[in-house]
């Protein structure tokens, strides 16, 4: 279902790249420019063709393994994504770095302490977690922990000292989802009976939530954690914006300001790659986890 899923996604998006308002060649020469020249440039992007004729000549392209040229740099936008991909990649890493061990501690603790102060102060923090705005908690750990602390530098890429800030503000969400879920799967996983025979045959609590509970409350875990992943590799625009992190969510949000169709595109093209890949390794990783599903 890859093929197809891919191409109904650049239909979609071709679609409505096009239907944006502005016009990309207004942009690249300014609306002094001569009707002529105006004419010229259009007929040389294939502006001047129907949709359909344009979709179809980026069909050819994707045919040949190519994105396209950026209308401004005249570069190959598969050589840039190749370039900022990278740094997507390394952000995305170390936000799951942060949020899953915090996720699966503060929600197993949040489970075993159930109606408990610890349970309800976890309980908050993850749904300020959830609700607080990615650009409000990333600008407010910029405040704090560069401007004020100046133990971090405000943005820019680089290496750990660089990553850190946006690597905290994008798992932070991704952070408070787990800890949820988790609590929720190792509550509902503790009142099966299996459970209750496992003591009853003396374990201890911690074998029993080792090996029965934590491994059968991982499906769900694991969904989240592929989906906020998926995402992460995806672009995270706006974390990447605030920050100035050179990565495909920064390239990505450059290309729609500027109207850079070839650049949405292809943003949008390798992000959806990414996000399936995952989701289809996730799959992958259920049959493991779960060997029921290996007989159906």
């Amino acid at each position: 279902m890859l093929i197809p899923l891919l191409l109904g996604i650049t239909f979609i998006t071709f679609s409505l790249a096009k239907a944006l308002p502005g016009d990309p060649v207004y942009s690249m020469v300014g609306e002094r420019a001569s009707p002529e020249i105006i004419e010229k440039i259009r007929t040389e992007l294939g502006a001047d063709k129907g949709i359909l004729r344009q979709y179809g000549g980026y069909l050819q392209l994707l045919a040949r393994g190519e994105l396209g040229r950026s209308y401004y740099t005249n570069r190959r936008v598969a050589e840039d994504i190749a370039i900022k991909a990278p740094q997507t990649f390394k952000l995305a890493f170390a936000a799951m770095l942060i949020a899953v061990p915090a996720g699966l501690l503060l929600g197993l603790s949040a489970a075993l302490s159930r109606r408990r102060w610890v349970d309800r102060a976890i309980s908050g923090l993850t749904i300020s977690g959830l609700s607080l705005p990615v650009f409000w908690s990333g600008l407010m750990l910029m405040f704090l922990l560069s401007l004020k602390l100046k133990l971090l530098p405000p943005s820019g890429t680089g290496g750990l000292q660089f990553v850190l800030l946006p690597a905290m503000t994008l798992s932070l969400p991704a952070l408070a989802s787990l800890a949820r879920v988790t609590r929720v799967a190792v509550l509902d996983i503790r009142a099966m009976p299996y459970i209750r025979t496992a003591r009853a045959k003396g374990l201890g609590d911690l074998r029993i939530i080792s090996a029965h509970v934590m491994r059968n409350a991982l499906i769900p875990v694991i969904t989240v954690i592929g989906l906020d992943f998926g995402s992460y590799l995806s672009g995270a625009v706006l974390t990447e914006t605030i920050f100035g992190w050179d990565g495909i969510g920064r390239f990505a949000m450059e290309g729609i300001i500027k109207r850079d169709y070839p650049v949405i595109m292809g943003c949008i093209l390798v992000s959806t790659l990414c996000f399936v890949l995952v989701n289809m390794m996730v799959d992958l990783l259920y049959q493991y986890l779960d060997p029921r599903l290996r007989k159906r």
